[in-house]
Order: C-alpha cells, then sequence, then structure tokens
C-alpha cells in the first residue's frame, strides 16, 4: 500500500515537468470588430482565433451576412449585364475587349446567335448563300455556347 502513492507522486511529478515547456504569449482576436488582445498557450492543442466563443459566433454570422451580401450583388451585375445586353449595343463602351468578363462574352455570343436566329426567320429567301452561311455559322456555335454554359 505504501508503494501506490510513490508511484502516484512519480507520474504526477513528470507532468509537472512537462508543463514547464509551455509558455503563453499575447495573440489577437481574429473578428475585425474586436482585435482586443488575449493569452494564448504555446503548448499542445488547437490554436484559438478568437478571444471568446462569443467573438467566434459574431465573426461567423458576420462572416455569413458579408458572403450573403456579395452573392446578392453578384446576382444584381448579372441581371444589368444581361438588360445591357438586351438592348443590342456593346456593352464595352468603357474600354478594351480583354476588361470583359467570361460571362459577358457569354451573353454577347448568345444575344449574336439569338439574333441570327431571328433575321434568318424573316430572310426567306432573299439570298440563299447568305442564309445557307448563317444557318451553318448558328448551328456551328449553339453546341459551344451550351457547353460554356453549363461548364
Amino acid at each position: 500500500m505504501s508503494e501506490a502513492p510513490d508511484r502516484l507522486h512519480a507520474m504526477s511529478g513528470a507532468a509537472d515537468d512537462a508543463g514547464d515547456d509551455e509558455f503563453d504569449f499575447a495573440d489577437y482576436c481574429a473578428r475585425p470588430m474586436c482585435r482586443k488582445e488575449f493569452r494564448q498557450s504555446a503548448g499542445r492543442g488547437r490554436r484559438r482565433d478568437y478571444c471568446s466563443e462569443t467573438c467566434r459566433r459574431l465573426a461567423d454570422r458576420d462572416y455569413k451576412r458579408a458572403k450573403a451580401l456579395v452573392e446578392h450583388f453578384e446576382g444584381l451585375a448579372r441581371r444589368s449585364r444581361h438588360d445591357v445586353l438586351a438592348f443590342g449595343r456593346a456593352a464595352d463602351d468603357l474600354g478594351a475587349e480583354s476588361s470583359i468578363s467570361d460571362d459577358v462574352a457569354l451573353e454577347r455570343a448568345t444575344s449574336a446567335v439569338a439574333r441570327a436566329r431571328a433575321v434568318l426567320q424573316f430572310a426567306g429567301s432573299s439570298d440563299a448563300r447568305l442564309v445557307t452561311e448563317l444557318e451553318t455559322l448558328c448551328e456551328a456555335i449553339t453546341p459551344a455556347l451550351a457547353r460554356l454554359r453549363v461548364g
């Protein structure tokens, strides 16, 4: 019975020695609205990013709100690009062709094919060679546009 307390003491002493290697250092909360300083342990375990659980929850809520706001305005921008293209005018009055996004270029190409198909409906047999050439162009580009829209 006298051996049990000695073993317990030796084990707890070994744990105390391992604790001496750990130290604390100053860190700052990752939530932009807080940035409060807190103590961080340099030892084992996962590193804390936030000063408290409340800050972690608030940061998560702020992230979700910001993400939803970005998605909302991206949708409005897509809709506005589509509205501009509906006028049939060049959407790049501001600058070079390289500044056009892929979405805008795809919408332009789709709109151009739709206009070409409308012209074909009213062209009749005015010039068979031109009508045939326009039909060939529409048939060639439609599958490529469909693949780009899906991808």
